[in-house]
Formats: structure tokens, sequence, C-alpha cells
């Protein structure tokens, strides 16, 4: 399953506060430009207008002494026509009078003398009383150009029309300057706009990452963080939440280390009631010995150096096992201590011998870690997790079945070994007999408890539980670690399974 990539909320904010500066800048941008743009294309019409007006009259005048006979055909036409092309405020393409057909009187080219145009433009202005005009693209070069019409009539009579063309290239040379500021404003605005964002989303998003960290210090282990400063907004209000949620946590986590120790200590007393015959003998032993040789001090007979060796080594061997009872019965958390592996395996072989005497199997047991190697261990805990699988596997064998308890050191580990040869479990059971409550025993013998507890006081330690299993060999296997550092106290945190 594909994990969908991260994207704070700092960087969705600083993303969604750059487009917005981007369309604003855009848009102010292109607003700015098309007022612009109108506002020079408006001023250059209104411009031509006055210019076509203020030269109408004079125009008409003109036709009318030449209709009149009173000067030269076409010569006062011309310098008016001179007197536009030659203005300095407009660049003008060309300028043309027509009579009321349309035919050119006088033209700026003199190649247009005559020529007729029938044009809507000069067809608007020839039927119409006001001034006409129209944008359109030059005949050369990408320039627009202005196309301007004025009809020249005076009382009704129509003597024809006057038309301009003006190119739009200072305009356009005034735009494309106006384009570039406006570029560079925009830029600059979406520069600023950019890091002002930045920097308001990375205040807002700080005290959320700051809260995240806290978030995810968390474990099982750690409980007590130490959260930002409290704050009157929603980012307060989610820090109180996940200072409430912590203190559940706690409550809880308190409450269930209490029912785990309580579990563990409860299966450690089963162990302990199935050691009892074992012990009960054991400690039997020497006990008849220490009395007779009271007896025997008392009468004043025999060897009394003999009588008083005999009550040392029976006292000796009665201390040795409630020591050993006492470190096995320890509860709560670990406590690792160094010890040496071959009186480690030495007090788990005995253990394992008083536990099994009441069942009809013969117990074998082999160190092959030699030389010896120092372990850093709970002795109690490893010892309660050897006796409890030492039981299972007298439980599943036959009687007259040899139970092997081996262990070896390779690769830098421990390893321990308990194997039976009893009928083994399936395999479609093997992954499920380390989960608490789980049990292959019939009802009432077993509780399913007793395998989660081991394996999680193995993984306490840093290692590992395994199982291999077949009909006629089952085979229990611990690894410890040898080059654990002591931590005495580490909490007894969770049932494995």
């Amino acid at each position: 399953m594909n994990t969908p990539r991260f994207l704070s909320i700092k960087t969705q904010f600083v993303a969604i506060a750059l487009l917005l500066v981007a369309t604003s800048s855009a848009l102010w941008g292109w607003w700015s430009w098309q007022t612009e743009r109108n506002l020079l294309y408006t001023g250059l019409e209104r411009e031509g207008r006055q210019m076509l007006t203020s030269l109408a009259s004079p125009i008409i005048n003109a036709l009318l002494y030449e209709e009149m006979g009173v000067i030269e055909e076409g010569g006062l036409l011309d310098n008016f026509i001179d007197e536009i092309t030659t203005s300095s405020s407009m660049q003008v393409v060309c300028a043309f009078v027509t009579d009321q057909g349309g035919r050119v009187l006088a033209h700026n080219k003199y190649v247009e003398y005559g020529k007729t145009y029938a044009d809507p433009l000069t067809q608007a202005a020839l039927h119409g009383s006001h001034f006409q005009s129209q944008l359109r693209h030059g005949k050369s070069g990408p320039a627009q150009e202005l196309d301007m019409a004025m009809p020249l009539q005076i009382h009704g009579k129509r003597w024809g029309a006057l038309r301009v063309t003006v190119s739009t290239a200072p305009l356009e040379r005034k735009l494309n300057q106006l384009t570039r500021r406006i570029v560079a404003s925009a830029l600059l605005y979406f520069l600023v706009g950019g890091a002002l964002s930045y920097l308001i989303g990375r205040s807002m998003a700080k005290p959320l990452q700051r809260l995240a960290e806290a978030m995810a210090s968390v474990s099982s282990d750690n409980l007590s963080v130490q959260l930002p400063p409290e704050r009157n907004d929603e980012i307060g209000r989610l820090q109180t939440s996940f200072r409430n949620m912590l203190d559940r946590l706690r409550r809880s986590e308190a409450e269930r280390e209490c029912a785990v120790d309580q579990l563990v200590q409860s299966e450690k007393l089963a162990s302990i009631g199935k050691l009892v015959s074992g012990v009960a003998h054991e400690v039997n032993n020497p006990l008849g010995a220490i009395s007779t040789c009271l007896y025997n001090i008392e009468q004043g007979s025999g060897n009394q150096a003999r009588n008083i060796e005999i009550i040392k080594q029976g006292i000796l061997r009665i201390e040795r096992i409630v020591r050993q009872l006492s470190d096995f019965s320890r509860t709560g958390s670990l406590e690792l201590e160094p010890v040496p592996s071959d009186q480690f395996f030495s007090e788990s072989a005995e253990f394992g011998r008083l536990a099994l005497k009441r069942y009809d199997v013969v117990l074998d047991v082999k160190d092959r870690c030699l030389p010896p190697q120092l372990l850093v261990v709970d002795k109690g805990k490893i010892q309660q997790v050897l006796l409890n699988l030492l039981i299972n596997a007298a439980d599943a064998s036959p009687p007259g079945g040899v139970i092997r308890l081996e262990a070896q050191y390779r690769n830098g580990c421990y390893y321990l070994e308990v194997s039976d040869c009893g009928p083994g479990i399936p395999e479609y059971l093997q992954r499920s007999i380390f989960e608490l409550f789980f049990t292959t025993k019939p009802a009432g013998e077993g509780t399913g408890v007793g395998l989660a507890i081991c394996k999680n006081i193995v993984e306490m330690h840093r290692g590992t539980m395994t199982v291999t299993s077949r009909p006629g060999a089952t085979c229990f296997t611990i690894t410890l670690p040898l080059n654990q550092r002591e931590e005495p106290g580490a909490n007894l945190s969770s049932v494995a399974g």
C-alpha cells in the first residue's frame, strides 16, 4: 500500500496564497493595461475628430470656391492634405478628399487621384452626417491603423468626405512600455506577496509543528511530553484535547500495567504451585539430614564435626533453594543483572528438575556455551520462561519421553532451546500460539496466557522467541543478545501476541 505524500499546512497555505497573489497580479495588470489602452485610443480618436472637424469647413469652402471658379481646382485641397500629413501630433498614413460619388479629388499619394472609394467607411461618411472611425490592421507592419471619415456637408448639401488614416504605432510603443512596467510591478508584488505569505504561513504552522513533534514523541514508554504554551485559539483547543487524551492514556496505561503485572504474577504463582512438590522434596532431604545430625549431637554419638558439617551443608542447600524461589517470584519491572551463563544454566536446570518430578519424563540438559559468557538478564523472569516451556513440554510428552534443555552461544547471542518428543503443533496453529488467551490444551487445563507472557519477557530483553514443530519433535528457541546494557527498572509494558 503506497503511503500518500505529506503536504504540510504551511506549504498548502503558501501555495494558495501565491496562487491568489498571482491571480490578483494578473487581473490588476490586465485591467490596468486595458484601461490605459482604451484611454490612449480614445485620446487618439478624439484628437483625430478635432482635426477633421476643424478642417471640414475650410475644405467645404475650398470646394465651393473651386465650383464657383474663384480658385484653381485642386490647389487649395492639396494644401489642406499636406497640412494633415505633416501634422506632428499624429503619424498620418494617408489623407484624401472625395466628391459625392467617392472619387478622389485630393490625396497625399498622387497615384490615387481619380480613384473611386466604395468601402463601408467612405459610404457611411458620404451618406451620413456624423464622424466615423474604425480600427483595422495596417497594410504594412504589425501596428494597427485608425481609419477616420468626416462628411463634408453644409445646409443639407453634400460635397463629399474627408478621409484620414493614422498609424497606432506610437500608441503601441507606449503600450509596450506600459506592459513592461506592469509586468515588473506585478512580479515585485508577487515576490513581496510570496515572502509575506511564507512568513505568515510559517508563523501559523510553527505551533502546529511543535504540537506534531510532541505528539510524535508519544509512545507507550513516554506519555509525559512537554506541550507548547497554551493559546486562546483553535490550536490551543487542539493542545487541550491532546493534553486530556494524554491524561486518559496515562491512567489507562497505569491500569493496564497493573493488570499485566497481576497476570504475570498469577502465571508465576501457577508455576510455583507446580514446583511445590519438587521443592518440598528438596527441602525435606536436607531437613531430614539436619534432624538426624541434631539427634546425634544431643545423644553425644557419632563424629561431632561431621554432624556439624552436614548441618551446615543442609542449611546452605535450603538457603539456596529459598533464594532461587525469591528471585523467581519477583514481580513488576525488569531487574537486569550480570549473571555468568554457567551459573544461570545450572540453576535453571535445577528448577526444571524440581518442576518435572511429578511427570513421567526424563530431562536431558546440555550447556554447550563454552567458555561461559556473562549474561545481562532478569534471572527470575527468564527462569520463569524456561519453567513454563519445560512444563508445557512435559504436558505434551508421552510417558518416559525425553525433554531436552540446551544452551549455546553463536553470532553474539545466547540460545536456549527446549524440545520434546510430543505430537507436535500443527503448522496452521504455530503462528497463533503466542497470542494472548490462545491455547491448544483441553478446556480447564490451559489459560492461553503463559506463552504470551514468555514471549513478552524475552522481547523485553531485546530477544526473540520462535518455535519449530513437527510430529515427534517440537522445539522452542530463545535468543538473547549478549551485548545489551544493564538497565535496571525497565518496565514490563505489554503482553506479546
